[in-house]
């Protein structure tokens, strides 16, 4: 069953603009954080600032420049528990993961193993929602999801 047709939109909102830019990871090691989500998955680091006692970073994926991945980087006091399960993580309030679109998962995947990234599970696919699926998470247990068209889904 592929995706149903999106609502219309709505011009006259005070919310028009609203638009996605970015989300922000909180991770213990600015370096190393950097270092992976750029030699890893190809991110670009396009801005570092200070902030108190956390080092930020802007990135962005290797040929998108509306998207952004804010590092928030500094001393963790409380970590997320790391899960092995991707169900495991639906009982769990508040982010659960961030979604990159990708023209082919099953690659990505076999590149991301390639460079040693951590997979969560195997790809799967979702009728209902016209996408092939698949789950790694960073060395901080933020989880990363990849979605694929399904042929004939809309976008």
């Amino acid at each position: 069953m592929p995706m149903p047709a999106d609502p219309p939109k709505n011009p006259a909102s005070p919310f028009a603009s609203f638009r996605g830019h970015h989300v922000g990871v909180r991770v213990p090691d600015h370096e190393a954080a950097r270092s992976w989500y750029t030699e890893k998955l190809d991110f670009r680091v396009v801005q570092e600032w200070p902030y108190g006692e956390l080092r930020l970073a802007c990135l962005s994926p290797a040929a998108d420049d509306d998207f952004h991945l804010e590092l928030l980087a500094g001393p963790v006091p409380h970590p997320n528990e790391v899960l092995d399960d991707l169900g495991a993580g639906l009982g769990h309030g508040g982010y659960q993961h961030l979604c990159l679109h990708v023209d082919d998962v099953d690659k990505a995947c076999a590149e991301l193993a390639a460079r040693g990234v951590d997979l969560v599970g195997e790809p799967f696919e979702i009728e209902e929602i016209s996408r092939r699926l698949a789950f790694f998470r960073d060395p901080w247990g933020n989880m990363i999801e990849l979605s694929q068209r399904l042929p004939g889904a809309r976008a």
